[in-house]
């Protein structure tokens, strides 16, 4: 190693000079730009095709078969008994879920289904859940007939639970001679037939051929008697289901007394199909059927 110096000499620090103070410099001034010049709307291209910045068709490209789906922005409202009827489905499937008490009681399934000879079989089983299925038994409804002019024409009715024949309740529809037959158990009687009789299954599916608000004076079936109903119109209404948000024509009918009360929701976009059915009891109860599944044909 190097022997190093005694007293090494220290090293200077270099000097610097300040900077120089910078002056401040004006801001810059701009003319402002003149002011565009519009072009004659003849000269803009697609100028008769107007878009809404609110509309999907601004954010994204859409086919034209979807353009052609959306109704003109200001086209006015059809009143629902105004809009066309289209030609009613040959098959329809729908599901129900069973309220009561503020809990599911069960389910219900309806099937229509109109024949190639003009024949239709019409058909609703609904099962008890719960404690209910305790003490009841399925609900078997079934409805056959014929698809006329002027719409449904029940030939059998049938309303059944579980597998006692015995205390089921038919009605049998001879139309040549207006007569219809009730069959309660063991009890029999034959009454007039009025024209345009429905069962209690097949009025709600009438109202694909017949619309509300055309015929609301409607004479019924249970199996049991045949009475005449007169509903009314509440209103037309926007429900929400599992299917769909479904506007809705609603109608309704109360017991003379009072006590019973019978509504129904028809889904103006889906042939009048019953999408719920609300039955409140003399005691006030209520049971509320409410379509969870739809499917047309």
């Amino acid at each position: 190693a190097r022997p190093q110096p005694a007293n090494p000499r220290p090293i200077p620090k270099p000097a610097f000079e300040p900077l120089p103070e910078i002056a401040p410099q004006p801001e810059p001034q701009y003319e402002p730009l003149p002011e565009p010049v519009p072009l004659p709307v003849s000269d803009v291209p697609g100028a008769d095709a107007q878009v809404d910045s609110a509309s999907p068709a601004a954010d994204a490209p859409m086919s034209p078969d979807r353009m052609q789906e959306l109704p003109e922005a200001d086209a006015p409202h059809v009143p629902l008994e105004e809009m066309p009827v289209p030609p009613p489905p040959q098959t329809v499937e729908m599901d129900y879920r069973i309220m009561r008490k503020g809990g599911q009681a069960g389910t219900e399934h309806h099937s229509f289904k109109q024949r190639p000879d003009g024949s239709y079989l019409l058909t609703s089983v609904a099962e008890p859940k719960g404690l209910l299925a305790l003490a009841l038994s399925d609900l078997l409804q079934r409805s056959q007939g014929m698809v006329t002019e002027h719409g449904l024409q029940p030939g059998s009715y049938l309303y059944q639970y579980g597998k006692n024949e015995d205390k089921a309740r038919r009605a049998t529809f001879d139309w040549a001679n207006n007569t219809l037959l009730l069959q309660s158990g063991k009890k029999q009687q034959t009454v007039e037939l009025a024209e345009g009789a429905q069962d209690l299954l097949s009025f709600m599916y009438q109202f694909m051929f017949v619309p509300p608000l055309q015929e609301m004076h409607l004479t019924i079936t249970n199996g049991r008697r045949l009475r005449t109903y007169d509903y009314r119109f509440d209103g037309e209404v926007q429900l929400e289901t599992e299917v769909d948000t479904l506007r809705c024509i609603k109608i309704s009918r109360t017991s003379s007394d009072g006590e019973e009360k019978t509504e129904l929701w028809l889904a103006a976009d889906y042939h009048y199909l019953p999408v719920r059915m609300r039955k409140t009891e003399e005691d006030g109860t209520e049971t509320d059927r409410i379509v969870s599944r739809l499917v047309t044909e």
